[in-house]
């Protein structure tokens, strides 16, 4: 992370190129999706074309080897005609937050 006065990003993002399911509130079935890149606070999505809503609320999670099912929630704060999101996330499980903290002691 930059000291830059236009990068307004409170935590360090980690590429990953996961795939990964989304549930969205109001769709029946998940989404598969690709994680793009993760960090403490928030999240990035590819979709394959389909339409995410602004203020839309989701739910993901992802298995690693050798760790319990990370887990996290949020709002939906971007979304474009790419068809890539943005998810600031106010809820996340204990996996998650150690899965962030071993990205940032590799980084």
């Amino acid at each position: 992370m930059t000291d830059s006065p236009l990068d307004r990003r409170r935590h360090a993002r980690f590429p990953l190129g996961l795939p990964v399911d989304v549930r969205l509130e109001g769709r029946r079935t998940p989404l598969m999706v690709e994680l793009l890149d993760v960090s403490e606070s928030g999240a990035r999505f590819q979709t394959m074309g389909q339409k995410v809503d602004l203020a839309a609320r989701a739910t993901f999670g992802f298995v690693m080897p050798d760790r319990p099912s990370c887990q996290a929630h949020g709002l939906v704060v971007r979304a474009d005609a790419s068809g890539q999101f943005v998810l600031a996330l106010d809820a996340t499980n204990d996996s998650f937050v150690g899965f962030i903290r071993l990205l940032e002691a590799e980084s």
